[in-house]
């Protein structure tokens, strides 16, 4: 569970709490609501799967994604919501940039985030 807290984990689930915020009240803040959500996507996601496969799957911390889970999970979602979801709805627009900031969050997890936990014993 200590992959909850990571500090980059939490910034993107507050980031994602304001877009939804100020979508509901009618004051989108363009950057933040067209840019910085997708930048954390991959990150979230992959931080979830990451605590998932440590808790459940594997029951290690010091478990971390494998350049082909993270790549999956960056090609995954920008399938769906830049090609198949902008073709089945009109609600939905497919963006090249939001496919780039899927794959710059994914460098960024795969870099930054995916590490295993050690233990702090001195």
């Amino acid at each position: 569970m200590k992959t909850l807290f990571n500090p980059w984990f939490i910034l993107g689930c507050i980031t994602w709490v304001v877009v939804y915020t100020t979508r509901k009240f009618g004051h989108a803040i363009p950057f933040i609501n067209g840019y910085i959500d997708d930048a954390f996507a991959i990150p979230v996601i992959a931080n979830l799967t990451l605590c998932y496969m440590r808790v459940v799957v594997i029951r290690s911390n010091y478990y971390v994604l494998s350049p082909w889970k993270v790549t999956f999970i960056v090609a995954y979602v920008g399938l769906v919501f830049e090609v198949l979801l902008p073709l089945l709805s009109k609600r939905y627009t497919g963006d090249w940039i939001d496919a780039l900031l899927y794959v710059i969050g994914g460098l960024f997890f795969y870099f930054e985030m995916n590490k295993p936990l050690v233990s702090q014993k001195a």
